[in-house]
């Protein structure tokens, strides 16, 4: 109804639906009772008035919240002056609407249950601000993912008590306080207070209104943190937190204590297993100071202990940046200290380091700098190499939109730029086995990125063999000299090995060079020989002018390339029985024309000088004991037991 400028409207029913793009189902809002508005305007006054009502809300999720207002008032005069008022009830709003509202992974985060939310609001605006709202819980409760090393079950109920949201104002004056109890989730109580102004008829919050608070939490040791930590990765722990705030909008200060007990990290997938943590920090400023952080490694103190110490700082501008980025208002500055730390404790990755690195952030460049001393290592390499998907097919993630979805623009502000300086001695008990290759590395690597450069990070430096031993057709050769020379992509070193076959007087083996993306392997002999005389020596220790011997040559070398870089069933077995030989020989004819028919040797070495070997013929009752040991680089001293016995010492002479 309009009658000169008063008009009157009356909805009886009203029904508004709205489809939800990120998940099946539909927002529906029922009115339940007619609302009445009434609009009045004159030269010097507007007024509003809207009667009193109740509407009901439904989404996706189930729960049906309820929404009840009191009559509402809007009035605003000539001169700009406005007045309103509107008083209401929320009730039965359902935990799971969080996440259709705000788009969060609830069960991401660990978070389930059935809690339930009712609140209430009372507010009159103008030249006089009057403000109280609050949200709490009123019936339910939270399921928590558990601590896996303390809960039986997966999921535990956290008790909750008390949940709750107050925000109050009385003119320029505005409180919030939170409170949060629970039985198994721990307390908090925050309360914070701030001052806001009056600027062209609405109520703004300047960058200089004073700012006060306290925060007080303690939280136990649920499993629900994990969501700050990668996906598969599990944390545990308390906290502490006892701290005021004081200062202005622009530039808040902190003071008060922060300490954690009973820290852990966990990821099965990559080994880490860090547990018996504590953290002992300060709040002064806009500065946060570690006394002390620690962390033991993998298997409680026989693990190694890590220690930082060292502060953060946050710079507050003046203004509000242009770019938004919070990078370069960063500073860092922190020490660490690693003491016999076992950084992966698979059963195929050990590493355990000792050494110190600085990281110092400012102006978003990240300075990673130290030394690192590897204690013990073992590292085994994969027979095979992990399947690949084609280049046709791509993976995509949840979180990316389909073509047809319209894009949001995303503001990235500066990123921040790591520069490595990090030295790594592999020290004297740093072990490499697979795909036929068993050995210690020696030496020191550099990891390097500098700025204004890719920051893929480099290698630099050279690893040597120590005592390594390598498989190849059938034989377990010595490694006389293993190189790898890095400068430049960490996956691709340059390569300078030579495996020789042992105890015997012709030098033969395999010699490999080029880079570990392109390797080059040969057959090595000294002095040089054909490849069918070097494959000879290397397979069956003796010249192939004779006999059978050229059939089992053939045999063992296409057992070889037919069995690929595994031990075999040869190899299985020997390592059953704690043998590093175990092959069959095809007969052969001596150099007085006698023939000998095949042959079994089992071979072990005792230590890097001393090898042990027992030859006998399967046509025969008899065996042959054969002793080797290495005087020094050119003396060998060779004794053999059986049938016939003899003691040499072998004298060589090497030409290059």
């Amino acid at each position: 109804r309009i009658q000169n400028d008063h008009w009157q409207a009356s909805l009886g029913t009203l029904q508004f639906s709205a489809l939800d793009s990120a998940r099946p189902g539909t927002w529906l809002l029922q009115l339940g009772d007619p609302v009445t508005l009434d609009w009045q305007q004159s030269a010097s006054s507007q007024l509003l008035k809207v009667s009193g009502g109740t509407a009901r809300l439904s989404g996706p999720a189930p729960g049906k919240a309820l929404v009840t207002w009191q009559p509402l008032r809007w009035s605003q005069q000539a001169k700009g002056d406005t007045d309103w008022f509107t008083q209401g009830r929320l009730q039965n709003l359902p935990l799971g609407w969080l996440e259709l509202l705000g788009q969060t992974q609830l069960a991401n985060l660990g978070l389930r249950g059935d809690l339930v939310f009712g609140g209430a609001w009372d507010a009159t605006g103008g030249s006089t601000l009057k403000l109280r709202a609050v949200l709490e819980r009123t019936s339910g409760d939270l399921q928590l993912q558990a601590d896996e090393a303390t809960a039986k079950s997966s999921d535990l109920r956290a008790g909750v008590r008390d949940a709750r949201i107050l925000v109050t104002a009385d003119g320029d004056q505005v409180s919030t306080s939170l409170f949060w109890n629970s039985e198994r989730a721990g307390q908090i109580q925050a309360q914070a207070s701030t001052r806001l102004r009056l600027i062209d008829g609405a109520w703004r919050w300047p960058l200089d209104a004073p700012v006060s608070g306290t925060l007080s939490a303690k939280l136990p040791p649920v499993g629900a943190w994990s969501v700050l930590a990668p996906p598969g990765w599990r944390l545990r722990g308390t906290f502490n937190a006892d701290a005021t705030l004081s200062g202005t909008r622009s530039l808040p200060q902190w003071r008060g204590n922060l300490s954690a007990q009973d820290l852990a990290v966990r990821s099965v997938v990559d080994g880490i297993d860090f547990s018996n943590g504590s953290l002992r920090a300060t709040l002064d400023g806009q500065r946060l100071d570690i006394i002390d952080f620690s962390l033991q490694g993998a298997g409680g103190p026989s693990g190694g202990k890590l220690s930082i110490t060292g502060n953060v700082q946050w710079l507050t501008p003046t203004t509000p940046p242009a770019d938004g980025t919070a990078a370069s208002r960063l500073r860092m500055a922190l020490n660490a200290t690693a003491q016999n730390l076992r950084i992966s404790a698979r059963a195929d990755r050990r590493l355990s380091v000792s050494g110190t690195l600085t990281a110092l952030l400012s102006d978003a460049r990240l300075s990673l700098r130290g030394k690192l001393t590897a204690d013990q290592a073992l590292f085994i390499l994969p027979e095979d190499s992990a399947p690949r998907l084609g280049n046709d097919v791509r993976v995509r993630q949840a979180s990316e939109r389909l073509p047809n979805q319209a894009s949001v623009p995303v503001k990235t502000g500066t990123p921040v730029v790591p520069e490595l300086a990090i030295t790594l001695d592999l020290g004297s008990n740093f072990e490499l086995r697979g795909r036929g290759l068993s050995t210690r590395l020696a030496g020191s690597l550099e990891l390097t990125t500098l700025a204004g450069t890719t920051l893929i990070p480099r290698l630099s430096g050279q690893l040597r063999t120590v005592r390594g031993t390598y498989k190849a057709y059938g034989q377990q050769l010595d490694i006389e000299r293993g190189v790898l020379r890095f400068d430049g992509p960490f996956d691709n070193p340059a390569l300078d090995v030579l495996a020789l076959r042992p105890n015997q007087q012709q030098r033969v083996g395999v010699q490999i060079s080029g880079t570990a993306l392109s390797p080059i392997v040969r057959l090595y002999a000294q002095p040089e020989l054909p490849d069918a005389e070097k494959l000879s020596w290397l397979i069956l220790g003796r010249s192939a002018a004779s006999g059978g011997a050229e059939a089992a040559l053939l045999q063992q070398a296409a057992m070889a390339l037919l069995g690929g870089s595994g031990p075999g069933l040869s190899g299985n077995l020997a390592a059953a029985l704690g043998l590093d030989e175990l092959s069959m020989r095809g007969s052969a004819t001596s150099s007085d024309g006698t023939t000998t028919g095949a042959t079994v040797t089992l071979g072990k070495r005792v230590s890097q000088d001393f090898y042990v070997a027992y030859e006998s013929s399967l046509a025969g009752a008899m065996g042959t004991l054969y002793i080797f040991y290495d005087l020094s680089r050119r003396f060998t001293l060779r004794a053999q037991a059986g049938e016939q016995s003899a003691i040499d010492l072998i004298f060589t002479l090497r030409y290059d």
